[in-house]
């Protein structure tokens, strides 16, 4: 904690002088927590009239784009040279929700030749070593941290409807709506904040649990009815979808959001994994119950990590071999948490 206080203070101190430029960066293909978060952190640097760019590496889900600023997100798959521009006059560049560098796609080479200062803040496991690193892997998300650095920074009375609605998102969909990874009561006390600051909850639950169209359906039901496997050995259930099925069914980014959570309402399946064929790459997403870390199933054998019951990999091998891999790997990471459950 008193470290947290220390880097917060450091970086109040970075942001009173009104006239700094700064880059707000997420992760490639980006996610509800880390949307929320650069929403958020944006909304609540122009109120304080300093300038501020949101850049991707890919493009942001269009369920997520309601949430204000998001919009005028710059992708360096449009624009490259606006990106590579922005970088370099920034003073300041905020990483959210992601603890390396590597984590940013193709911006990843103008970020590290950048010679502005780096800014973490996040909640996953070993962050990179940047100028300053806001970091706690207790939180439910890393939009629960922000709020702690908004408050510890300007205070409550910074909060605006659109910067709770943002927070909001980070933290219930990083949660898989408060299902995992949410047991801290400090959650739930932001939230009862958050509402008093304004927050509509209604709203948000509506823009991203029913704003369906009709080619997701069919593609979550294709998949469940057709794709979905359950090992007779081990609790864990597969499902992947390939390159040709999300063109079937007209896939858009976000349209596969909380697809891998379901199989884990299934009474004896305690790990549900994803695999999903893209374009140069096939992205592995895992879950989990309990206390079974699917993190270093995809740290080991699949290029990934994250958190506990919430993971993610990836491998530029063709789509049959990643499956492959999987059912391979299945065994050995199940008999090894047993030899671990039973020193």
């Amino acid at each position: 904690m008193e470290e947290f206080e220390k880097t917060v203070e450091q970086l109040k101190i970075r942001l009173s002088d009104d006239s700094v430029k700064t880059v707000i960066i997420p992760h490639i293909s980006p996610d509800g927590d880390a949307v929320g978060s650069c929403s958020a952190l944006s909304e609540t640097l122009c109120r304080c009239g300093i300038e501020c760019r949101i850049l991707t590496c890919d493009y942001i889900p269009e369920y997520l784009r309601f949430l204000k600023h998001i919009p005028d997100a710059i992708s360096y798959q449009d624009r490259p040279e606006v990106c590579k521009r922005l970088i370099a006059e920034a003073d300041i560049i905020f990483m959210l929700d992601h603890n390396t560098v590597k984590r940013e796609g193709d911006l990843e080479a103008w970020v590290s030749a950048s010679p502005a200062d780096r800014v973490i803040i996040d909640h996953h496991p070993a962050p990179d070593k940047q100028q300053l690193v806001i970091s706690d892997i207790r939180v439910s998300s890393t939009c629960e941290l922000l709020y702690a650095v908004i408050v510890r920074i300007w205070g409550k009375e910074m909060f605006t409807p659109d910067i709770a609605n943002a927070l909001y998102t980070g933290i219930n969909t990083d949660t898989g709506g408060l299902n995992h990874n949410s047991s801290r009561p400090e959650t739930y006390r932001i939230i009862a904040d958050l509402l008093e600051l304004g927050l509509d909850k209604a709203y948000i639950h509506e823009r991203i649990y029913q704003m369906n169209n009709l080619s997701r359906l069919r593609l979550i039901g294709n998949t469940l009815l057709n794709k979905l496997q359950v090992s007779e050995h081990y609790p864990v259930a597969v499902m992947s979808i390939t390159a040709e099925e999300l063109e079937k069914y007209n896939y858009k980014d976000g349209d596969l959001e909380g697809l891998v959570n379901i199989p884990l309402s299934v009474h004896r399946v305690c790990v549900s994994v994803q695999i999903t064929e893209r374009k140069e790459k096939v992205k592995l997403s895992f879950r989990s119950k309990g206390n079974i870390p699917v993190n270093e199933w995809a740290k080991k054998w699949f290029n990934g990590g994250g958190h506990l019951n919430a993971a993610g990999g990836q491998m530029e091998h063709p789509m049959d071999s990643v499956v492959k891999r999987l059912w391979e790997t299945a065994p050995l990471f199940f008999e090894g948490l047993k030899k671990t459950e039973s020193l």
